[in-house]
């Protein structure tokens, strides 16, 4: 069989990508996860049209293969992406490249996703948290906190029904999301 030539070939797009977890993920479970969130959102077809292979992942980043006109469905597959064998799981786009080299050397190598915002301490601890948001005031207890990303167990009873409904247990709040926001500690 011969091998097509380049100009025939599909496009390709490569994303770098960051998996916040509350555990270490296994290759194979990641894999396994992303492929049953695809079948789901876009069925047995659309799966096998996005192209999806996972390439490389070490030290929670990696690079997925799309194909080019399949990158927005990608990502919103990865969006949806919440919970890998019972724990809590946040896949993050880092960027998008056109090589495997692009994407490594870009995003991948370049930035620390882990490195806290230079105006945030380390030793400054919280316990309670009081946010005003458009639909209202969140307030609560925090109950988890990994450098940009923080936990909220709120005494609201109606945020508490809205959790229940949702069916999760925290509000889930980055720093980007508190930056311009009146915040009590």
């Amino acid at each position: 069989m011969k091998i097509l030539p380049p100009t025939l070939r599909e496009s390709n797009r490569y994303l770098a990508i960051s998996v916040t977890s509350e555990g270490d993920i296994p290759r194979r479970d990641l894999v396994n996860e992303i492929l049953f969130c695809a079948a789901t959102l876009l069925g047995d077809a659309g799966n096998s049209e996005m192209g999806i292979r996972l390439l490389s992942f070490e030290e929670n980043k990696g690079i997925i293969q799309c194909r080019m006109d399949k990158v927005w469905e990608t990502r919103a597959v990865l969006a949806i992406v919440t919970t890998i064998k019972g724990m809590r799981t946040r896949i993050k786009v880092l960027g998008v490249s056109g090589t495997v080299r692009g994407a490594t050397e870009k995003y991948l190598l370049t930035q620390d996703i882990n490195e806290p915002e230079p105006e945030i301490k380390r030793t400054q601890r919280i316990k309670e948290c009081k946010m005003i948001i458009d639909v209202g005031t969140i307030s609560g207890e925090v109950v988890n906190r990994n450098t940009n990303e923080i936990d909220l167990l709120s005494e609201d009873p109606h945020s508490l029904e809205i959790l229940n409904r949702s069916n999760t247990r925290y509000f889930g709040i980055t720093v980007f999301d508190i930056k311009d926001k009146e915040i009590d500690v």
